[in-house]
């Protein structure tokens, strides 16, 4: 009984805690009719499906969602989800989480999504920026934010892509705002090109 118990724990322990999740593609299904089906209940797609082979010679698929949600308070906001779909076979994909895009001040709006390297490994990361509406008392603008992420590694059991802070807030814009006393500020970082040339200053 007591090696039973052993064995049982060590399983146990040494079992993946999530694991990742295969989803199928129709045959002659659209690029937008899978990313709805395969998305959160109840959310709706925000921003262009993407269909990319930056990390593969097969086509990964990207798509983000705008979800409702509760916070540990039971006050209701909205996120953006976004979602990555790597091809195993022909019509099967792994569902990877990429990020919860949470609220700013208001709901994110995805601005670009593209990719680029931010480390040292010759696989590119991807890199998204959103902007936050911002209408306050005593401000008002647009909050940009840069959030990259490390690509994931072939044949690991990925549950979500790793985010790069350090670098992500390097490279990431402030509020491009006026404030009520008159001061103003401009974002450096709000456009793909911007982050690039960004990441390249920072010798990547």
């Amino acid at each position: 009984m007591r090696l039973q118990f052993v064995t049982f724990l060590l399983a146990y322990l040494l079992w993946p805690p999530f694991s990742s999740v295969q989803v199928t593609r129709f045959e002659n299904e659209t690029l937008e009719n899978f990313a709805k089906r395969n998305g959160p209940q109840q959310a709706e797609l925000t921003h262009t499906v993407i269909e990319t082979t930056a990390w593969d010679k097969q086509k990964a698929v990207i798509a983000f969602y705008v979800t409702k949600i509760r916070l540990n308070d039971g006050n209701p906001a909205t996120q953006v989800d976004g979602y990555l779909f790597i091809p195993k076979s022909t019509n099967t994909y792994e569902k990877i989480l990429i990020n919860n895009f949470e609220e700013e001040g208001a709901t994110p709006h995805i601005v670009a999504v593209f990719f680029a390297n931010a480390d040292k490994d010759k696989a590119q990361e991807l890199i998204v920026i959103c902007s936050y509406l911002q209408r306050h008392y005593d401000v008002n603008g647009t909050l940009y934010s840069t959030f990259i992420f490390d690509n994931p590694l072939p044949g690991a059991n990925t549950t979500q892509l790793k985010f790069l802070e350090d670098v992500s807030e390097r490279v990431s814009g402030s509020c491009d705002c006026e404030w009520r006393d008159g001061r103003k500020k401009t974002s450096k970082y709000k456009t793909a090109s911007s982050v690039r040339l960004g990441l390249k200053r920072l010798g990547f």
